[in-house]
């Protein structure tokens, strides 16, 4: 399957908050439709400015802000806002193979990652397995189509398609949402029938 990385060099760029005019973060979280989650789950984190902007908004919640890359890992312990120091918990981990207990998260989100997976079923795998039952999961990422920024239109994929592989893993009832200009965002649900 094509992917296109990030960068990890280029972490800085990763802060701009004109992100959020076009990845608005409160779009992404109604979206998910959990209004007080105890436990979520960001895979490919980057440097944790959508982690953190979630544990604004779910301030119950631990948030484990999950990423492939040791400098994205690093930056975020160093920087990471002292009042969520005892929430938000960085997590050095495989897209694969994340250290968290079956059934852990009641959301998990991906954001602007799923270009980047070697392996995106085995990843949605994992996200699967993570998710408690009745658990929602949210991913965004760039649409086909021009736009100012984003990565190559050889890795990018539609909503349909991120749909349909949320369902080959088992994800059930899954939704695309509108709100994002040059993103696809759809959400779904691990069901009580399921073996993960």
């Amino acid at each position: 399957m094509p992917h296109e990385k990030f960068d990890a060099r280029k972490l800085e760029r990763l802060n701009d908050p004109a992100r959020f005019e076009y990845l608005d973060p409160r779009v992404i979280w109604d979206a998910a439709g959990v209004p007080a989650p105890s436990c979520i789950v960001e895979i490919g984190a980057g440097t944790g400015l959508f982690a953190c902007k979630f544990a604004e908004f779910a301030p119950q919640a631990d948030v484990y802000a999950v990423d492939v890359e040791p400098a994205m890992v690093r930056w975020m312990y160093e920087h990471r806002p002292a009042a969520l120091s005892g929430r938000l918990h960085p997590t050095l981990a495989p897209e694969t193979s994340v250290p968290l207990p079956t059934g852990e998260a009641d959301l998990l989100v991906m954001i602007n990652v799923h270009h980047e997976l070697v392996d995106p079923l085995s990843t949605y795998r994992e996200a699967i397995r993570l998710t408690r039952i009745g658990g929602t999961i949210v991913v965004a990422d760039w649409a086909p189509g021009e736009t100012p920024g984003g990565p190559s239109q050889r890795v990018r994929v539609t909503a349909e398609e991120i749909v349909g592989l949320l369902g080959k893993v088992g994800f059930e009832a899954a939704e695309t949402h509108d709100g994002l200009r040059y993103h696809s965002l759809v959400s779904a649900h691990k069901p009580a029938a399921c073996a993960l």
